[in-house]
């Protein structure tokens, strides 16, 4: 969708609402809006809003409102931003009886607000228009937005998980696919500058780190490979605790380790050096195999059953080097990016959660 688009939807063609009302959506956005952009409205006109989810300007903040018999907008408070370019499972719930409405992203509870003088103010429905995008004054936004679903109810908190699991968590992954790997605990995904290690005229190592919070498409983007010495077949799933390799998209380098000394150490905490390795001759190095295992939602203990899926909460364990896991941490360079490297013990259990994330 631009800004200029809309979808609208009569209240006849919805499900009849009483007092409860909760919808569930996925969007992407592709570039910040220089003004409030509209999500979602429900209403006759900009002071009727029940319920309504906008965007802020230049940094597209959350704002999930809803119109009050005390006030027009009544707002939750967030400060969650939009990363550009990444899918979103958003949730908003809203109950009078309840006296509540709750806003969900990615399956987690992010925010509330509750009606203070529950005899006498009340959260109002109205029988106006639903739209998507663009909505009376205000423009709407410039991405995509998919699998609205509107309910005559009030969804639990496990009702709103189970919804974001189905609709988004349940996609495989499989060989051939095109992932980002974000480290959870930093919320920034593994990347590259091309900054070369110094390792010698005759081998070309690029530095492996974490940049920024909102993804590069450019070099943040890996293909998942097979592990060295094996055959797999394109487009199949990829099993938990398999032995696979990445392959950086855009240098097509993999991602690669080697041991520890003196020389082959990352710069400033001197672990294990984590880089991307020359493979033009399309050969794969058991330097890069990677032995993957996925934790359960409790994060505190892995689940080494089923087939990789996008969302799941991932440790990677360098194979050839004694099965180091995969780690960064809030140590900054020079240039503000984070270390990435490889370790055992203590910091490596901190540090070495990562969130695959499929790329469409």
């Amino acid at each position: 969708m631009g800004e200029q688009d809309q979808r609208v939807f009569e209240h006849a063609s919805l499900p009849a609402v009483s007092d409860m009302l909760s919808i569930t959506l996925r969007l992407k956005i592709r570039s910040h809006a220089n003004d409030w952009a509209t999500i979602l409205h429900k209403g006759t006109g900009h002071p009727v809003r029940t319920p309504g989810l906008w965007l802020s300007a230049h940094i597209s903040i959350l704002s999930p409102q809803f119109s009050g018999s005390w006030q027009d907008c009544v707002v939750i408070g967030t400060d969650e931003r939009l990363t550009l370019n990444k899918w979103y499972h958003l949730a908003i719930t809203l109950s009078d009886p309840e006296k509540r409405s709750d806003f969900y992203i990615d399956g987690e509870w992010v925010g509330f607000i509750s009606v203070c003088k529950v005899k006498t103010q009340k959260i109002v429905f109205n029988d106006g228009p639903l739209h998507i995008g663009r909505a009376f004054s205000h423009n709407g936004f410039n991405g995509e937005i998919s699998n609205v679903r509107y309910f005559n109810w009030r969804l639990s908190a496990e009702e709103v998980k189970e919804d974001f699991f189905n609709e988004y968590q349940t996609k495989p992954i499989v060989y051939g696919s095109r992932i980002a790997l974000v480290h959870v605990s930093t919320r920034k995904y593994l990347s590259t500058k091309r900054i070369k290690y110094d390792l010698g005229p005759n081998n070309q190592q690029y530095m492996v780190i974490c940049n920024r919070q909102e993804i590069d498409l450019e070099n943040d983007v890996w293909i998942v490979i097979r592990a060295s010495g094996t055959r797999v077949i394109a487009g199949s799933p990829v099993p938990i605790s398999a032995i696979i390799g990445f392959r950086h998209q855009a240098t097509e380098y993999n991602l690669h380790s080697h041991e520890i000394c003196d020389i082959k150490v990352t710069p400033i905490s001197r672990q294990q050096q984590v880089s991307l390795y020359d493979n033009t001759s399309n050969n794969i190095n058991i330097d890069d195999d990677w032995l993957i295992r996925r934790y359960n939602s409790n994060i505190t203990t892995y689940d080494d059953t089923g087939y990789l899926r996008n969302g799941d909460i991932i440790s990677l364990f360098h194979i050839r080097t004694n099965r180091p896991a995969l780690c960064s941490h809030t140590i900054l360079l020079g240039d503000e990016s984070q270390e990435v490297f490889c370790h055992h013990g203590d910091e490596s259990e901190r540090n070495n959660k990562w969130r695959i994330e499929l790329i469409d």
